[in-house]
């Protein structure tokens, strides 16, 4: 058997060990008590279904003003998510799931092939996209994403979609960039990512690099923003617009302090035995330290890939709130770093892509450490940076 059939045989034995656990750890929560299977996308299609029999897809304690928990189970998004989802209501919640998970590993596998095109076009298409099908089910916060069936399992997608705007600037990519970029921000903290974009124009401008494509993808995030807003406007007036902005007054005055949130602000607070005032206080602090970050690295790091990896790790801090699942948005990041490696560094980048994948895992079980595995994509993205004859760092 040669290397290749090799190769190919060990992925398929990975990938399937690896999706048959998860669907039967997916069975074993289905029958288990609660609704821990799909709970997420459940908030989101009885969204839909309220907004289909006329009602606000939004609390009414909420809207009264109560502030929730933070592990509350109650629809939050924006009004566009529960109208967009609306036709969907007699659709059962099984078959939701399903086709939620397919489309977001289906969107895993497009970001994959681009990547592929741009940074590896000597690489064979099957091997990398076999290789990403086989290990995706090993990235826990990815895994829990499809198991709970979050928006965040969207994220590789989104998130490489405006990659790919970084990384390969061209017009079609800048429509794309900002499309997705709008989108992306529908879960809020993900919006920061437009200020990088934003920053990084005038960067490009200041220094005549390229045509300012990073400006183009703000103007087209700012032109399907208006488009969402508008069409939602038609569909259902004013009136569920008013309804979210008292939702997201009230959950300001949530408790955000808890073992399951991974926001910094919290795990720093829960460390030092602080209390909610103080969380909300450090956190003031590190939402604004996410934005230097975002707005230093668009500046001052001339690599796209670092640039876009510090911004999107920074991107994870900028709500108090950061969920186990929420650094899946870093699988691009990481998939690009492994792409365009040079002989030099792979197996450097390699090293630090799994220890990030190890650090995802321990962090079920000691949550700071969450931050760690993002660190270690970041500085994958940066050991990956071509050869300084290639490319002049930054």
């Amino acid at each position: 058997m040669g290397s290749v059939q090799r190769t190919t045989v060990t992925w398929l034995v990975v990938g399937v060990i690896g999706w048959v656990g998860l669907v039967l750890i997916a069975l074993q929560l289905a029958v288990g008590p609660g609704t821990a299977v799909g709970f997420d996308l459940e908030l989101l299609v009885q969204g839909g279904r309220d907004v289909a029999a006329g009602r606000s897809p939004y609390d009414p304690a909420l809207l009264a003003g109560t502030a929730p928990d933070s592990t509350s189970l109650f629809y939050s998004y924006p009004p566009p998510v529960a109208q967009v989802l609306a036709p969907f209501a007699a659709v059962s919640s099984t078959v939701m799931l399903l086709t939620w998970c397919l489309g977001a590993m289906t969107g895993l596998l497009v970001t994959a092939e681009a990547l592929r095109r741009r940074l590896a076009p000597e690489r064979a298409s099957r091997d990398v996209l076999l290789a990403v099908a086989a290990l995706a089910p090993l990235v826990l916060p990815f895994t829990v994403g499809l198991l709970f069936g979050n928006f965040d399992v969207w994220f590789p997608f989104l998130y490489g979609v405006m990659l790919m705007a970084a990384v390969a600037p061209s017009r079609s990519t800048a429509v794309a960039g900002g499309v997705a970029l709008v989108l992306a921000s529908l879960k809020l903290h993900p919006a920061s990512m437009g200020v990088w974009f934003l920053v990084r124009g005038l960067r490009e401008r200041r220094g005549e690099a390229g045509r300012g494509w990073s400006l183009q993808v703000v103007a087209s995030a700012a032109v399907t923003g208006l488009a969402v807003i508008v069409v939602s406007l038609l569909i259902g007036g004013a009136g569920p617009w008013m309804d979210y902005l008292l939702v997201v007054r009230a959950g300001s005055g949530a408790d955000i302090v808890d073992p399951r949130n991974a926001g910094l602000a919290a795990v720093a607070t829960a460390l030092i035995g602080g209390d909610q005032t103080m969380a909300r206080a450090l956190h003031v602090l590190v939402g604004l330290g996410a934005l230097a970050v975002t707005v230093w690295a668009a500046w001052r790091r001339s690599d796209p890939l670092e640039s876009f990896a510090w911004a999107a790790g920074a991107s994870l801090a900028t709500l108090p709130v950061t969920w186990y699942h929420y650094p899946s948005a870093l699988i691009p990041v990481a998939l690009a770093a492994l792409l365009r490696a040079p002989t030099s560094s792979r197996g450097r980048v390699r090293f630090l892509v799994t220890a990030a994948g190890v650090m995802a895992a321990l962090a079920l079980t000691f949550l700071p450490l969450l931050w760690v595995a993002v660190g270690m994509v970041i500085a994958a993205a940066r050991a990956s940076r071509p050869p300084p004859a290639a490319h002049a760092a930054g």
